[in-house]
């Protein structure tokens, strides 16, 4: 599998990001982020390594649909278009982005052998409303085509916050690059080349998600 690969997968199901409302201080400890970013990696990495398609993709359709808000990554990623929507359109963009995340992680490769990716909790460091914690993830000599006797390391930074009860992810970094920002960056484009105009971009979303979709089911042929 390339590099490049596990970059993506861990962007979308390492993190499971995206998360929720804001809260007015990080009232829960560095000990509990950091178990909240050990204890999902390691169910994630479990779900990839141990688990066939089919099951592999109803469990992380689960955790992408029960432990990502959803509703807040998809206003997020259209900004200032949100306001110029009527409330069909927004009902008709949420299900499409719903689905279009979905079929995205499901072109990835996501037979991994165990051992091949790890990673460890570094530090954690409370901010305002958030914990900030800071992991290194390895992907091992095997499957580096660069050079079989190094190890590839990524930095990745996860923003936590309590939502209610829970511990979620608002937002994450690769190398300084923030996961909701580089949504949005793909989604201006498209409705900057569609001139603006709702009804088109929900159209090419529609498109996007259709070809995804029978892309995948192709693959599984």
């Amino acid at each position: 599998m390339k590099i490049k690969h596990f970059l993506q997968l861990i962007i979308l199901f390492l993190t499971f990001c995206l998360a929720a409302s804001f809260s007015s201080a990080a009232d829960f400890s560095a000990d509990e982020a950091r178990a909240w970013v050990d204890n999902k990696g390691k169910q994630i990495l479990d779900i990839m390594t141990s688990t066939e398609r089919e099951e592999k993709f109803e469990q992380l359709d689960s955790l992408l649909f029960n432990d990502v808000d959803l509703e807040y990554a998809a206003q997020f990623v259209v900004g200032k278009y949100w306001k110029d929507m009527t409330e069909e359109q927004k009902e008709k963009y949420f299900e499409l982005f719903k689905k279009y995340t979905s079929s995205l992680y499901k072109g990835y490769p996501l037979e991994i052998e165990k051992g091949v990716v790890t990673y460890t909790v570094d530090k954690v460091i409370a901010d305002k409303d958030s914990q900030y914690v800071h992991c290194s993830i390895f992907i091992n000599p095997k499957e580096n085509k660069v050079d079989e006797n190094t190890q590839v390391s990524i930095e990745v930074i996860f923003r936590l916050v309590k939502n209610g009860e829970r511990i979620q992810v608002r937002d994450i970094k690769v190398t300084e690059t923030s996961f909701l920002l580089a949504y949005r960056e793909r989604f201006y484009k498209i409705l900057h080349d569609d001139d603006g105009d709702i009804d088109w971009f929900l159209e090419d979303l529609a498109q996007m998600t259709a070809d995804l979709e029978a892309e995948n089911q192709k693959a599984s042929e």
